[in-house]
């Protein structure tokens, strides 16, 4: 134990030298600016100029990313990533009463609404599996990062299935790698814990992620989720405190972009809530998972701050 404290005092104290002179590349506190959408409605949103609302329009990464079709099939989530300025999908369009808007901006910060779609919903977005049966929304960075300290002040859902993420993936559109700065499942056994770690190529090592008891129900109070990233060391940190350390992979040393998710269900929740057959991926299986958890929903994921401080850009 005193080793570990040892090295978490180190690796501190040469992050707070390395970080010394760094700029800020990112930093928003989440007021929101006046929008005007294609409905007309005037509202307070995130600004479009620091972020996009879906993940890399037109076209398939890594698998179902992008054309309106914004779910990960590897994941088997039961959601789709939607916005009001989506207005059309594969050219068929969407009527604008059937249109869902998960981002709001209240006092707090922006809340990432998660929430059951109907029938007529569903068809319009195209969700095409039957257990894809919530509205959801994401962030995407605009800006890409080379190292530095990033970190987000945020309030997790409770709602059974939630699966609220900030990441990290290449600005070159590969995958993997990938750093998880934390994935949260603020419900059920994982409500004090976090889930972390980052994915390397597969020839350089095997993916290191693990949940960590940070004795604290996320879902009660927002907490800084904080990630140090230089060319030899990723530190993940809550609250100031460092949780994990890795060793900073080849392929991790490049430019890399932001992601803030609320996903719902998928294999892993509902293996969490113990839906059987364990680790099975049928659609009946999905279906059923999807449709115990209904009750829990509309649930938010509330965004207080994000701030991204580097070297300096390039």
């Amino acid at each position: 134990m005193k080793i570990l404290l040892l090295s978490v005092f180190l690796a501190v104290t040469l992050y707070g030298l390395t970080f010394v002179n760094a700029e800020t590349a990112l930093k928003d506190d989440f007021k929101g600016v006046s929008m005007a959408f294609p409905s007309g409605v005037i509202k307070q949103y995130p600004d479009p100029k620091k972020w996009a609302f879906t993940f890399l329009p037109g076209s398939n990464w890594p698998d179902s990313y992008g054309d309106g079709t914004n779910w990960l099939n590897g994941n088997d989530e039961c959601q789709t990533y939607v916005t009001p300025l989506l207005t059309q999908i594969k050219g068929v369009f969407i009527p604008r009463v059937l249109r869902y808007d998960p981002f709001f901006i209240k006092k707090d910060g922006l809340h990432i609404r998660a929430q059951l779609l109907s029938e007529e919903q569903r068809q319009a977005y195209q969700t095409e599996a039957s257990y894809r049966r919530f509205g959801s929304g994401m962030l995407r960075s605009h800006e890409s990062f080379l190292y530095g300290k990033i970190r987000l002040v945020a309030k997790l859902p409770k709602a059974r299935g939630s699966w609220p993420a900030f990441w990290m993936l290449p600005a070159s559109f590969e995958w993997p790698p990938e750093i998880d700065i934390f994935e949260g499942m603020a419900w059920g056994k994982h409500t004090k814990e976090l889930h972390a770690g980052i994915i390397p190529k597969k020839t350089e090592s095997k993916p290191e992620g693990a949940w960590y008891n940070v004795g604290a129900d996320l879902s009660e109070d927002f907490h800084e989720y904080g990630l140090d990233w230089t060319p030899e060391t990723i530190n993940g940190l809550l609250d100031g405190e460092g949780i994990w350390s890795k060793k900073t992979p080849a392929s991790m040393k490049q430019r890399m972009y932001l992601i803030i998710n609320l996903a719902v269900g998928g294999k892993w929740p509902f293996n969490e809530l113990g839906v059987k057959p364990i680790n099975g991926r049928e659609p009946q299986r999905l279906l059923r998972g999807s449709t115990e958890i209904q009750c829990d929903y509309p649930d938010d994921l509330v965004i207080k701050s994000v701030t991204v401080n580097v070297y300096g850009k390039e």
